[in-house]
């Protein structure tokens, strides 16, 4: 019995005042009032205890197991299925009052099984990261599913290996709240292993600097390995190693490459079977390799005109000590630690759908979070007309793609012709062709403007209008009649071009043009004559979008004879790209091309020493964004150079080409590597001449950054704003925002998630300095979390089960499960149950009694009266006894002479010839009269003599004579003995014959009773 507001039962005090001012007087209602003053101390009493929040409980045999089962990855396949076994087996141990729940985990932990009364166990589903083993989640876990109404116990199945939380603090927390921990030690580490367990490298390295690599390796036995070591993706060490049992050094020559940041990659290939886990056969160091900057330049393979203007302009800044790799755009990296390694990136002329998408947020990324520099230099192929639109790209650089007046845009009628034969659902990086397409036909409706128009036509072996030729401001049922395309039937790629021949003609914009996507070659009879009718009569040009190579040749020849291009789609996800690219040319206004001198309207850096600079003859028309410093123009006030920060880096917007189509005049200009050797300079965040030191803690699963600062002089860099990006090795971006712990030190912490090698990008600002100025303070710097701790333990630690167990007074369970589900816990008190309604409940029903004790005087002859109206409601059938029919006659007799001699009864003329009456009369008699049957009279009026009746053995009255005589008189026969006449009339046998007319009269005044 528990109180939830104990407090409140001081109002027990109260009780005495109840019985002081309530007690009985010595009247006549004493004995009532003794009853109202109990059932008023009852009510009070419990009102009271409901208020206290009374709630009974009591002791119970039930008994909740829940099983921990490790699945981490030092618990081998074979390991974990022998611990499915085991609680399996356990599980047949279970009482029939007992429940058990099972818990899977590693890193996290989830509930595969609820607590159940059920010995049946499926096999094991939930899936957990497997990299680390965290113990004391899974312990905490547990308890959640543990009831407080039982005992309670918690089995651990593992190898003991703790790689992070605390389990031991788990555990104490289980003992203080009564948990029994009991362990299953597994052994799960066989056979011999070895394993990288450090690589160290100089944090700070001189281009063509010799230097040794710091590898130790672990082995279980004595053994030779391979051994190599990658640069980035290149092999610049290969050899072999005896290694002994236990711990092994070794140091490795190497030579510092090209300047940059080095990553350094140690691999072992193990004998054999020494091959437990791949996961600690790699480990990597990072260095930074000082020398002149390098920057990466990417060039079009492919020109329009043939003209390869990466030349002139790699000269140009060779000339300006700038070293640059030139590569096609297959060569740009998509890894950002293999791109950390350039201060910058120029991108020359390149559509993007010759970059992947992750090639460009690659870019994206080397720009925004380490601080790197981005060049895009124009040409008919970049920008807009190179399908940046709602790329990395378009987000990175200073410039929209699009061109905000719509007076310079004539109207346009883009329709596309879709392929939607049964191959377009082939799913590629995880979505389908059919998928890719829609996502290309909605860029391009948001690329074209109010005025412009847009059509699509689908087409298997006959061509529907998925969505008629439609003013693009209805963009929403433009939306969503694409999401109705569906991929399925076969090639007819005539009737698709046929549906746009005849609705095209006749529309009224400036430019009309097909784009036609397909990814095989359907049968193209008709076809080529179909769109060069088209073309030369209508003036509808038409592009190709090939996914493959099928048909290629013919797809070329048809975009040649449509007045269009053909695209060949390699990768799927180009398509979005290459239709944006169509829709921005289709447009025509994007490509300006005509001689006008650059006008300068902000000042730069990039124009120091530059008074004047010669005449373009085109470039590709954008839109300068809000933020961005736009520094030259057009005579159409678009912009010609705009630059402007994108996180911690800067990206350069040239939208001419550098040497070719429009900037011929610029080649044998006096400024022309100045010029391009700014523009590049300007992009590289170099940061003030600062000694920065940036270093990593790793310890208990968090990750500690510490910055020192200092100056050239030594003096400490204080009160700077310092921001550190880590970029994780699957590219995702943390940023620290750091605190000042030291003069001249910052520190700031996050959370590794992945294993590999992180960057970090330090940029520090003086607060006091104008904004956009260069950061005092910038550093790039690496740091590698190695593989999980999960793969550096080579044995099983079941003495740390066992000391798990030994804080909550639990042991280590053998192969027989039987004493898990021994009831020896202490026997806790079930859930306290609120008796507060019932005690509630009580006093409201016992209220009105009270109210009727006080109130209401009840007699017998009340009762009585009670009895006789529920006998009225409620008809009692019992069964009479028959009355014997001289009774019966008497009765009949006495009733007649009754009814004559009453004053108001009319009377009866008698006849000498009359005689008694039969039964049958009797019976027919008045309806005043009860008929009931009499007996034959035996004599005439006149029987004997009063005094000879029989009666109770006393002396009769002169009223019971009376009667007597009248009954004899009436009848003629023998008088009813006395108590028969009493019966009958419902009176003692001692009534008067007075007393029973008035009985009798007071019935007929009453008759309810």
């Amino acid at each position: 019995m528990t109180f939830t507001s104990p407090w409140l039962l001081l109002l027990l005090a109260s009780l005495p005042l109840i019985v002081w001012l309530g007690w009985p007087s010595r009247g006549a209602t004493r004995r009532r009032e003794i009853i109202s003053l109990g059932l008023r101390l009852l009510i009070a009493l419990l009102l009271i205890l409901g208020l206290a929040g009374l709630s009974l409980r009591r002791a119970v045999d039930q008994l909740s197991v829940v099983y921990l089962v490790d699945h981490s990855d030092s618990m081998s396949p074979a390991a974990q299925q022998e611990e499915l076994s085991y609680v399996r087996q356990a599980l047949q141990k279970m009482g029939p009052n007992d429940k058990s729940a099972v818990i899977i985990f590693g890193a996290d932990a989830v509930v595969e099984r609820p607590l159940s009364a059920s010995k049946i166990l499926d096999n094991f589903t939930s899936q957990v990261s497997t990299i680390q083993t965290n113990l004391a989640e899974a312990i905490r876990l547990g308890m959640a599913l543990l009831p407080a109404d039982t005992a309670r116990r918690m089995v651990i199945l593992s190898d003991g290996v703790q790689t992070s939380g605390d389990a031991l603090e788990a555990a104490r927390l289980a003992a203080a709240s009564g948990v029994q921990i009991l362990v299953v030690p597994f052994s799960t580490q066989s056979g011999p292993e070895v394993l990288v367990s450090s690589v160290t490298a100089p944090a700070h390295l001189r281009q063509g600097e010799q230097f040794g690599l710091e590898v130790t390796l672990e082995s279980t036995i004595d053994q030779t390995v391979g051994v190599r070591v990658l640069a980035g993706a290149a092999v610049i060490y290969t050899g072999s190693l005896q290694v002994r049992r236990g711990t092994n050094p070794y140091v490795l020559p190497l030579t510092a490459g090209a300047p940059g940041f080095a990553e350094y990659r140690v691999q072992i290939l193990p004998a054999a079977g020494n091959y437990t886990f791949y996961q600690n056969k790699e480990l990597a160091a990072f260095s930074q390799i000082a020398g002149p900057p390098r920057v990466l330049l990417v060039k079009n393979p492919a020109p329009l005109g043939g003209v390869d203007e990466s030349q002139e302009l790699s000269a140009a800044l060779a000339a300006a000590n700038i070293q640059a790799d030139v590569v096609d755009p297959s060569g740009l990296p998509s890894d950002l630690t293999a791109l950390s390694q350039y201060v910058s990136v120029i991108l020359v002329d390149v559509p993007a759908q010759d970059l992947s998408l992750r090639q460009m947020t690659t870019v994206q990324s080397f720009v925004r979070d380490l601080g790197g520099g981005l060049v895009a230099v124009g040409g008919p192929a970049s920008y807009g007309v190179g399908g940046y639109y709602k790329t990395p790209l378009e987000e990175t650089l200073p410039v929209d793609m699009q061109i905000k007046d719509q007076q310079r845009r004539p109207r346009v009628t883009m329709v596309f012709i879709i392929d939607a034969s049964g191959s377009m659902a082939e799913t590629t990086g995880g979505v389908t062709k059919m998928d890719l397409a829609k996502e290309a036909i909605i860029r391009s409706v948001d690329l074209l403007g109010p005025t412009d128009k847009v059509g699509v036509i689908g087409f298997t072996e006959v061509a529907s209008w998925v969505v008629p030729i439609t003013s693009v401001d209805q963009r929403d049922a433009i939306v969503n009649a694409v999401g109705t395309l569906r991929a399925n039937g076969g090639d007819g790629l005539l009737v698709g071009v046929q549906a746009a021949a005849q609705a095209l003609p006749a529309d009224d914009s400036t430019v009309k043009h097909i784009v036609l996507l397909t990814d095989g070659l359907p049968d193209p009879t008709g076809v080529a004559v179909l769109v060069k009718k088209l073309h030369d009569t209508y003036g509808i040009t038409l592009s190709t979008v090939g996914i493959g190579s099928d048909g290629q040749a013919y797809l070329t020849d048809l975009a040649k004879t449509g007045g269009g291009i053909y695209h060949m789609a390699t990768d799927p996800a180009s398509i979005p790209s290459i239709f944006t690219q169509e829709t921005t040319l289709a447009t025509r206004a994007y490509i300006i091309e005509e001689q006008f001198f650059p006008q300068q309207v902000n000042p730069s850096p990039i124009l120091a020493g530059i008074s004047g600079v010669p005449a373009l003859l085109g470039y590709v028309g954008t839109t300068a964004k809000d933020t961005a410093q736009t520094i030259l123009i057009s005579d159409q006030k678009d912009p010609i150079l705009a630059t402007w920060q994108y996180g911690l880096g800067h990206a350069v917007a040239w939208t001419s080409d550098a040497t070719g189509r429009w900037a011929k005049n610029w080649v044998n200009w006096a400024s022309f590597v100045r010029f391009w050797a700014q523009v590049v300079r300007s992009t590289i965040n170099t940061g003030a001449q600062s000694n920065v030191e940036a270093r990593v803690d790793f310890s208990g699963g968090l990750a500690t950054v510490t910055v020192d600062a200092q100056s050239q002089a030594g003096a400490y860099l204080n009160g700077l704003s310092m921001q550190v990006n880590v970029v994780a090795p699957d590219g995702s971006t943390q940023t620290l925002t750091m605190a000042q712990v030291a003069p001249g030190q910052y520190s700031g912490t996050f959370t590794p998630q992945v294993q590999g090698a992180y960057l970090i990008r330090v940029a520090g600002t003086d607060p006091t300095q104008p904004a956009g100025s260069q950061p005092a303070v910038a550093q790039t710097a690496g740091w590698v979390m190695s593989y999980s701790p999960e793969y550096a333990t080579l044995t099983a630690d079941p003495n740390f089960l066992a000391q798990l167990a030994a804080l909550t007074n639990g042991h280590a369970v053998g192969q027989d499960p039987a004493a898990i589900y021994l009831h020896d816990l202490p026997a806790p008190l079930a859930a306290g149950q609120a008796a507060w309604p019932f005690l509630l409940l009580l006093a409201v029903l016992l209220l009105p009694v009270d109210i009727a004790v006080r109130r209401l005087v009840v007699t017998r002859y009340e009762l009585q009266r009670a009895w006789q109206r529920v006998q009225t409601w409620v008809p009692v059938r019992r069964q009479q006894p028959a009355l014997p029919a001289q009774r019966v006659e008497r009765l009949s007799a006495l009733f007649t002479a009754k009814d004559r001699a009453r004053p108001d009864a009319p009377e009866v003329p008698a006849s000498a010839n009359s005689s008694p009456p039969t039964a049958t009369q009797v019976t027919s008699g008045s309806a005043g009269v009860s008929p009931i049957v009499t007996r034959t009279a035996t004599s005439q009026r006149g029987g004997p003599p009063a005094a000879n009746l029989p009666g109770n053995g006393e002396a009769q009255s002169p009223a019971a004579r009376e009667v007597t005589a009248v009954a004899a008189a009436a009848g003629g026969g023998a008088a009813l003995p006395a108590d028969e006449l009493a019966a009958s009339l419902g009176s003692a046998p001692t009534t008067t014959s007075a007393a029973l007319l008035a009985k009798k009269r007071a019935r007929e005044k009453r008759p309810g009773l």
